[in-house]
């Protein structure tokens, strides 16, 4: 009678752990399934924004999207990440960002200067802020499109004069 008291009880235990055994199978799948649910439903738009971020982990001057198609009487913003890289110590940790428009590329590849025609306007920090070194800062940039903006692509040159570079953006109007 012992001996099948003792059998029924090791045979409830490995029931039982083949029961928990089991649920924690079913939720491992369930879990898999809806992680993989979830990345089919990223639209591709979530997915730049990823990479872009990937992208910008390195640079020390990064502007995310580089080219954008903005409507005729329309605002859109672009992002720029600027990492503070400089080892000199006389830096004072001070930078600014110095944006104009540099040129439209009209559709038919007329190029136009187009300060003349004044169409887009530009709105972003224009005086001076600080990054701590090997810190970062992100600004971003407001682009509007005048509703008689003449249709084509618009070349913005983003200078970090701390860096000596120029960064393009490109906004196609259409």
């Amino acid at each position: 009678m012992k001996k099948g008291i003792e059998m029924s009880l090791n045979f409830l235990v490995t029931v039982i752990i083949a029961i928990v055994i089991l649920v924690f199978g079913v939720r491992f799948i369930s879990d898999l399934v809806v992680e993989t649910t979830k990345l089919e439903s990223l639209t591709t738009d979530q997915l730049d924004k990823k990479i872009e971020n990937l992208l910008c982990e390195t640079e020390k001057v990064c502007i995310g999207t580089t080219k954008k198609t903005i409507q005729k009487g329309k605002f859109d913003v672009f992002g720029i990440k600027i990492i503070n890289i400089i080892s000199d110590e006389e830096f004072s940790d001070e930078f600014n960002v110095n944006i104009r428009v540099s040129k439209l590329i009209k559709d038919n590849n007329e190029i136009i200067d187009p300060n003349k025609l004044n169409k887009i306007k530009l709105k972003y920090r224009t005086n001076n802020f600080i990054v701590e070194k090997n810190n970062e800062e992100s600004i971003g940039i407001g682009v509007e499109v005048e509703k008689d903006a003449v249709s084509g692509t618009y070349i913005l040159d983003v200078e970090i004069p701390q860096y000596d570079e120029i960064y393009k953006i490109y906004v196609e109007v259409p």
